[in-house]
């Protein structure tokens, strides 16, 4: 938190020289296929942590927003951002997962499950071809997430199972890496960008999380 606080007055101060400052919105997106096929392409061996395996073989798609502040300094800006995302699991993949797991039970997904996650980070956005109106940047950063998911209820044969926790609410570092674009029409920015997030959870070293932006800035 310490950390977080400093950057915040770092970036304040930041503000005071900027070139440009701007305002925006933004939509965020986790989508579990895209998180295995960048996994696949990194050659990232699956990991076995609860919520690992949640999001890939439990949970489909996961929506959100958020709002960020960005100051600007020529190619080089930085971007303080706070994002909200919810997704909820996938009743067939979770069925799928659960007869995997324990074969020859007709063990069904009752409720529950629903992951919430709220996060701020810094981060900072290299422009790496300043064409006039397309820019390509790099981007990184960090900060912290507060991380929760319901309890998932199951049955067997009618009657309901005791609840499994998937994760244990918590506030945790989270950093990322990622690349996206900018389309400026004037004092208009419209972007898009995908950053793969690592969350450092209590329940593993981390957690992969590749989340897909889009959004504008005034």
């Amino acid at each position: 938190m310490k950390r977080l606080l400093l950057c915040c007055a770092l970036f304040v101060a930041l503000s005071a020289s900027a070139q440009t400052i701007g305002f925006g919105v933004h939509a965020n997106m986790i989508n579990s296929k895209i998180n295995a096929k960048l996994k696949e392409i990194a050659g990232v061996t699956p990991s076995t942590g609860q919520l690992d395996v949640a999001l890939d073989q439990v949970y489909g798609l996961g929506v959100g927003g958020g709002v960020h502040f960005d100051v600007g300094f020529s190619i080089l800006s930085f971007r303080l951002s706070g994002d909200y995302i919810t997704l909820s699991p996938d009743k067939d993949k979770f069925k799928g997962y659960v007869q995997s797991v324990i074969p020859g039970l007709p063990v069904q997904f009752v409720d529950g499950g629903r992951v919430d996650m709220i996060s701020g980070n810094i981060n900072a956005k290299l422009v790496i071809i300043p064409l006039p109106v397309v820019k390509p940047y790099l981007t990184g950063g960090g900060g912290l997430a507060n991380v929760k998911a319901a309890d998932v209820t199951l049955s067997l044969g009618g009657i309901s199972l005791k609840p499994i926790s998937i994760l244990k609410t918590q506030t945790v570092g989270t950093y990322n890496i990622g690349a996206g674009a900018d389309l400026v029409f004037g004092p208009v920015a419209v972007f898009g960008e995908i950053k793969v997030n690592w969350l450092m959870i209590q329940e593993g070293t981390s957690t992969m999380v590749p989340i897909i932006t889009a959004g504008v800035t005034f």
